[in-house]
């Protein structure tokens, strides 16, 4: 099970929760941690064992970047009484103890589950930004599936990788892109956050040989991704070229995990002209450019109005009425071409 986006500071936490069906009611924690820059690798902290109770449907719930309960490893949190499924003096949260974005593997210690369909494991994940009480969660990626751990690329209990419900943008498989909408980032900040994913086409063998997994990002105003741009407000597209380069200036190349805004996806005369209105287009994700080359990633997307982590700036959507309290918005953006979802 896969939790692709986790921040440590002493400003934000990333409270985690899993629920365990798993009789023998393992659970193992494998966190990936680098410098918030985009070109670092990460750092593989190691398998570590949380609990091993012997009883099935536990639920337990840790700040991985060890803002609460510091003192205690990070957890577990809200009061757990630990009657029944104790946990022990262990650590939960990341041993980085820097500024750091990562991603986190949770897994149940086998290749077998409930029913043999990989559902032994259920997990959610809340960003929180304590000094502006700003907030976005989502769901760890799961897709229920078991395989052996040799170590394959499957994801499953062992934290697997095929998605069935198009979170993974994955450009190898025709599914690389999602339309998205930009708020106008004269008052908002749109921030991407890429984790490139192993899906064994690459030269990484799973996910936790993913360290140096690279693969980049921009924004197009087509489908297929042939432009560097965006559409505005307005129905007029607003881009440029850059063939027969395979990749737009305007792209980022994300090692491991990182962030990316949207005016650093796109080109700088596009930021110009949608700069008061925003506007929609798809963001794209291809091939890396360094260390592990992958052409697969999960993508969420968040809009807030924050201003150095604290202070707000005003928002007015309609030219008259402001505000300025706090707005972060995450939406886990899916790709265009998995059974059942849109082809937008």
């Amino acid at each position: 099970m896969l939790f692709p986006v986790m921040t440590r500071s002493p400003t934000v936490a990333t409270i985690v929760s899993v629920v365990n069906k798993d009789p023998q009611g393992v659970v193992n924690l494998n966190y990936f941690t680098k410098s918030a820059d985009l070109a670092s690798p990460c750092i593989d902290e190691g398998i570590k064992q949380v609990s091993a109770s012997g009883r099935a449907n536990d639920m337990l719930t840790f700040d991985a970047s060890g803002v609460f309960l510091s003192s205690e490893g990070g957890g577990p949190l809200f009061n757990d009484p630990q009657t029944l499924a104790p946990y022990g003096g262990v650590q939960f949260s990341t041993t980085n103890t820097g500024l750091a974005r990562g991603f986190l593997i949770v897994d149940d210690g086998d290749d077998t589950s409930e029913g043999g369909t990989g559902a032994d494991l259920y997990g959610e994940a809340i960003m929180l930004e304590l000094s502006g009480g700003a907030a976005f969660g989502y769901q760890a990626l799961n897709p229920g599936q078991d395989a052996a751990y040799t170590p394959g690329a499957m994801l499953g209990n062992w934290g697997g990788l095929t998605a069935f419900l198009g979170e993974i943008l994955d450009f190898g498989l025709g599914m690389g892109s999602a339309g998205v909408t930009l708020m106008p980032p004269s008052e908002w900040t749109t921030r991407f956050f890429v984790t490139p994913v192993a899906d064994g086409a690459g030269t990484a063998t799973s996910q936790r040989d993913c360290e140096t997994c690279s693969v980049s990002i921009y924004l197009s105003p087509d489908q297929a991704g042939t432009l560097a741009g965006v559409f505005d407000r307005d129905t007029v597209m607003r881009s440029e070229p850059f063939a027969p380069a395979a990749l737009p200036t305007s792209a980022k190349n994300v090692v491991c995990t990182g962030a990316v805004d949207m005016t650093d996806i796109l080109p700088q005369s596009v930021v110009n002209q949608i700069s008061s209105q925003g506007g929609w287009g798809y963001v794209q994700i291809r091939p890396g450019t360094s260390g592990h080359v992958e052409d697969s990633a999960t993508v969420m997307k968040l809009e807030f109005n924050l201003v150095n982590g604290s202070a707000t700036s005003t928002i007015s959507p309609d030219g008259f009425t402001s505000f300025t309290g706090t707005v972060n918005n995450g939406v886990w953006l899916r790709n265009n071409g998995t059974q059942g979802m849109s082809s937008f």
